[in-house]
């Protein structure tokens, strides 16, 4: 799966990017007429994502394909996940329709038609999705001349966000998804977590509940920022049921954030200890050309990151001043 920088954007991708999820997720909420066309047993992830190598970091889209019919007719199902509202969201989705019909003809070349695409926005922000809905929304002015010639498609919206009244449905691991998403921008993160820990005792699968569990911690301690490990490890401890494997996931989690913990400790050292070289470097420079510098001065280079003083000692080799150098 392509790297996102964005926890939400992540954990999106990581949850349905499962075949159980995503397929009970169609099932819930395709609709019934589209539901009732196609095969949900022949789900399968498309491997060719629509965006460019390039481009893949800037979005989030996931890509199913499904069987339609007795025949060989497959339909794109894209998940396009938002966690704020954005306005050009119908131009980024025809971009990818036109990429994925780019991609076919490559990989068909004796084809003379195109598999449809059915596009959905699945968002839970925090604020009303009011974004246009209809391309033509998107093209002002539209003389009526020129209608015919402008596409015209819509999305499918799944509104998770706490300002709707969605009805969360589907199976446990389904509705733990679409919750985790809905609850990450509440007033009590903790509370909203503790009740999704909760449910993750309900899977029945060991090995999908831990890797679950530790997608969700994750998922909450960056995309909150408001989520301490010592909570989290005060959280397991009260919510453990005594299982050995959920045990087992406690323990070793505790154990990681208390090695990282170390590993991040002997960096910073190292990091702080090269940057101190560094300012010090600087100050004998600065004394060397100028003078012994004002003590203001001493703790103001003392105190810089690496990058000011990277940027101060290229200035000292041609400046005339004191004041040139730090400007």
């Amino acid at each position: 799966m392509d790297e996102i920088a964005n926890p939400h954007d992540a954990f999106f991708r990581e949850s349905f990017g499962r075949r159980e999820i995503a397929q009970d997720f169609l099932r819930q909420h395709l609709p019934e007429s589209l539901r009732a066309a196609v095969d949900l047993t022949s789900l399968e992830i498309a491997k060719d994502t629509y965006v460019a190598t390039d481009l893949r970091s800037s979005y989030s889209d996931l890509v199913y394909r499904v069987r339609c019919g007795d025949g060989e007719l497959w339909i794109y199902l894209l998940f396009e996940h938002k966690s704020h509202p954005e306005h050009w969201t119908l131009l980024q989705i025809l971009r990818y329709i036109v990429a994925e019909g780019e991609g076919y003809r490559k990989q068909h070349p004796q084809a003379r038609h195109l598999p449809p695409v059915y596009p959905l926005v699945i968002y839970h922000g925090t604020t009303t999705w009011r974004v246009p809905c209809d391309f033509h929304a998107l093209i002002n002015p539209l003389p009526a001349a020129l209608i015919e010639y402008v596409p015209r498609f819509t999305y499918a919206l799944h509104d998770l966000s706490a300002r709707t009244a969605a009805t969360i449905k589907g199976e446990v691991l389904t509705r733990l998804v679409q919750l985790a998403l809905r609850g990450i921008f509440s007033a009590e993160p903790l509370e909203r977590l503790r009740e999704l820990v909760g449910l993750i005792e309900q899977i029945q699968d060991r090995d999908t509940a831990v890797a679950i569990l530790e997608s969700l911690l994750r998922y909450y301690v960056q995309g909150t920022q408001r989520i301490e490990e010592p909570e989290i490890h005060a959280l397991l401890r009260s919510t453990a049921s005594g299982e050995p494997i959920m045990q087992t996931f406690i323990d070793r989690y505790i154990e990681q954030g208390r090695q990282q913990g170390i590993d991040i400790g002997k960096q910073q050292g190292i990091d702080i200890g090269q940057q101190q070289g560094e300012a010090r470097m600087l100050l004998r420079q600065i004394e060397r050309r100028f003078g012994p510098p004002p003590e203001a001065v001493r703790q103001r280079i003392l105190g810089a990151d690496s990058e000011s003083l990277l940027r101060w000692s290229d200035r000292i080799l041609s400046a005339e001043s004191l004041e040139a150098v730090l400007h």
